[in-house]
Order: structure tokens, then sequence, then C-alpha cells
């Protein structure tokens, strides 16, 4: 009797210790597969570059009036996450900049959206671009009866060469949260090019 019982114990220890590795290499497996592939993108007039998912489509759009600027276009494997970015030059320095971000900048969301725009989240505290202060607006906007309301994300920074970068996250209130860590990372990888 009390060899069946350390057989069994012994059966049992190796079934647990099994299912225990099979489990670990599971977990190896898939978190080998989860582990996102970067891509770097440079800009086209080497303002800056960033480092992306390489499973997200880019594309650089030239501006459609004469004196407007570029944008870079990412769209997100769910086809309703986009992402645009813009570098251009404006009248402002860093401490305008921070000086006037919480006021003037929801008033130009406003402009641009113009659909019953709500903010939800104003600071200069959340981000960093290339280690310059970035302010950053979280903002629901209603679009029509089809798409209903977009979840989006404004970030935008100064630089000492009157450049500013602004990106635009825009989503399904749904799949909002679920990219933002990829959108965080992109943020964090942006360095801008010294001129």
């Amino acid at each position: 009797m009390p060899i069946f019982i350390i057989f069994m114990a012994l059966l049992t220890t190796s079934i647990f210790s099994y299912v225990f590795i099979y489990g670990q290499e599971e977990l190896q497996v898939q978190s080998q597969t989860d582990k996102v592939q970067n891509t770097t993108y440079t800009d086209p007039n080497n303002n800056y570059t960033l480092q992306y998912p390489n499973s997200w489509k880019v594309e650089y759009k030239e501006p459609y009036i004469k004196f407007g600027y570029p944008v870079t276009q990412f769209t997100l494997p769910d086809h309703l996450s986009i992402i645009t970015i813009s570098m251009t030059d404006i009248d402002l320095d860093e401490k305008e900049f921070k000086d006037g971000f919480l006021i003037y900048y929801p008033l130009i969301l406003q402009e641009r959206f113009n659909n019953g725009l709500e903010i939800l989240d104003k600071t200069l505290k959340n981000f960093t671009i290339d280690g310059h202060t970035a302010g950053s607006i979280v903002f629901n906007n209603y679009v029509d009866n089809s798409l209903g309301i977009i979840k989006g994300l404004f970030v935008t920074s100064v630089f000492e060469n009157n450049k500013t970068l602004s990106l635009t996250y825009t989503s399904s209130e749904k799949n909002f949260d679920h990219n933002m860590d990829d959108i965080e990372s992109m943020i964090k990888s942006i360095k801008i090019a010294p001129k």
C-alpha cells in the first residue's frame, strides 16, 4: 500500500510538473509572439525620427495648399485608429507655448474638429517629446450617426528653432485605450533633428 501511495505521489508530481512546464512554454511562445517589432520612420524632410510597430501602415502626404505643411499618417491594423504627425513653423518660443497651451490649444482643436468637441483632459504633465515639455489634450468628438463618437489624443511641443511637432491620435471609444501603450512608446521614441 505505501508503494502505491508513493507511486501515485510521484505520478501526480510528474503530471503537475509537465502541466507547469507546458504552461510555461506556452507563456514563453505567447510572449515572444506578442513582442512588437518596431520600424524606424525618418521624416522625408529630416525633421525627426520615431519608432512604430511594423504592422502599421505609413503614408507621407504633401500639403494640399501652397503654404501648407506635409503630414505623415499611420493607420493601425484595426483600420479605425489613425495617427497624424506634422512639423511646422510657429511664432512661439517654449515659454510662450507653456504659458498659453491650456488656454489656446483647446480653442484651436475646437476650430479644427467643430462637431461638438468635448475636452476630457488637458495638461502639460503627461508627455515630453525629445526632452521638451509637451501639452496633451484628450477629447471626444461626435462625427455623425454612422461613426458616432471618436476619442482622440492631441500632443504637441515647441522646440528651440521655432518648430512645433503635433501628433493627433483618433480611434473608436472602444479601441482608444487598447492602442495607448503603442502610442506612448511612439511619442517617447521621437527624436528631433538638430537644425
